[in-house]
């Protein structure tokens, strides 16, 4: 085999292997506690209004390709408090490679004792491009003779449970079950495997001013688990703090506004503290969201998640 060919070889490899890593790790985002519908598909219509949310992502900061992401989120409840829709875009761009995951849900919930467990259902689209265009190769002669933009759709459904009351929740979320296959660079396939996700909290007020609330993510799917302890203030109903521990890699910092329970605006910042803290500044992240009262329904005041 030639120079030219072992170079073509590796470059394919290389994309194959980083297109298909991705695509097997759900997107993630710091401040999914603001948001809990990210992580939780049965979250859809428990805030009893109608909610929008979205979230900029910018990771690995000072990295030449460095992924960025970009969410938004919509849930409401209709008919009554037992059902709630929801729809989700999520986009993630690194370099050549984007990923884009698109879900519409519908949750049902049910009165159990003083709380509610809801169960729900999402399906949608889940799309990989590589545009060549956009692609950087060290030396002219590495540069493959393709063009244009690769194109491959596959289908996605997850299933979520999520149960509820005023000061604590618990919920699991199984992501790609149908393990949908989708072609690849060089003509190859890979498969979105089956991820789970695992969230919990609980909030303890320490007086009619401060709130104390802990959460708990759990996430997996096979060969790959990530585990975030997040805890957080709340201060006079208005202002959140918190801090974040990433399975021996981040520590994050949050901090979120409520403006009279409408409006949220929400930073955060990612500091690695594993062996990459010298090789980029960082990672941050906007948040806002916004809340429609829904007629003939009282929006619980504070909330906490």
């Amino acid at each position: 085999m030639n120079k030219v060919n072992k170079r073509t070889v590796i470059l394919y490899f290389f994309v194959f292997w980083s297109v298909a890593i991705s695509a097997q790790q759900e997107m993630r985002f710091t401040q999914y506690m603001f948001n809990l519908y990210q992580v939780n598909s049965a979250y859809a219509g428990s805030r009893e209004a109608i909610s929008l949310a979205a979230i900029v992502r910018s990771q690995w900061t000072g990295i030449d390709g460095s992924p960025t992401m970009e969410s938004i989120t919509a849930t409401a409840p209709i008919l009554s408090k037992n059902i709630g829709v929801g729809f989700k875009a999520i986009n993630q761009s690194s370099g050549a490679s984007n990923q884009t995951k698109v879900m519409g849900t519908f949750a049902y919930h049910l009165r159990l004792g003083n709380g509610r467990l809801a169960f729900a259902a999402s399906a949608g689209m889940f799309n990989n491009r590589f545009n060549w265009g956009k692609a950087q190769f060290k030396d002219q002669i590495d540069q493959i003779q393709t063009s244009g933009v690769e194109n491959s759709y596959s289908a996605a459904l997850d299933f979520s449970s999520y149960f509820y009351m005023p000061t604590w929740y618990v919920g699991i979320q199984f992501e790609n079950i149908n393990q949908s296959e989708y072609e690849t660079i060089a003509d190859g396939s890979s498969k979105n495997l089956l991820n789970y996700t695992i969230i919990a909290g609980k909030a303890f007020p320490f007086s009619s001013n401060i709130v104390f609330k802990p959460s708990l993510l759990l996430r997996g799917t096979k060969g790959s688990f990530i585990g975030e302890l997040n805890l957080s203030l709340l201060f006079n109903e208005t202002f959140w703090v918190g801090m974040t521990y990433r399975s021996n890699t981040e520590i994050s910092f949050i901090f979120e506004y409520n403006l009279k329970q409408k409006l949220r605006i929400g930073y955060s910042f990612d500091y690695s503290i594993n062996s990459l803290q010298t090789q980029y500044s960082g990672s941050h992240e906007l948040f806002l969201g916004f809340d429609i009262q829904v007629k003939n329904k009282n929006m619980v005041s504070p909330r906490y998640f």
